[in-house]
């Protein structure tokens, strides 16, 4: 039962960690859109 419990919260950190990664992978990608820096996937359509 202890075990199940320590491995819930790695899990659980683990997940909020990411959380954050792809919150601010989320704002640069946002970033280099509004600044003209990207191109569509689906430009080639």
């Amino acid at each position: 039962m202890l075990e199940e419990l320590v491995s819930e919260q790695r899990w659980e950190k683990a997940f909020n960690d990411s959380q954050d990664l792809l919150s601010q992978l989320a704002d640069e990608a946002l970033a280099e859109y509004q600044a003209g820096k990207t191109k569509s996937a689906l430009s080639h359509i």
